[in-house]
């Protein structure tokens, strides 16, 4: 899946609203920025691995706020069901 889909589908951005939606079964696609903090990132990606969720790990932080369109970087994105 391509980053121009994040403009358009119903999704969560940030690290702890996109673990808060997979703890409740709601996501269906991780995006996670390759240049963020392996601290932050580490219970999502735990979470993706125990769920089955597939995960991309292509994009910047900055890639996936523009993508996302807001006017910050984005650790974390997470496409909803």
């Amino acid at each position: 899946m391509s980053l121009e889909i994040l403009g358009t589908v119903k999704k969560t951005v940030g690290a702890k609203q996109t673990l808060k939606a997979m703890k409740r079964n709601e996501v269906t696609q991780l995006y996670i920025a390759k240049d963020c903090d392996a601290q932050v990132v580490a219970p999502l990606l735990a979470c993706a691995s125990e769920m089955g969720i597939p995960v991309d790990q292509n994009s910047t932080m900055a890639e996936l706020g523009q993508a996302c369109r807001i006017k910050v970087g984005a650790a974390a994105v997470g496409v909803l069901a």
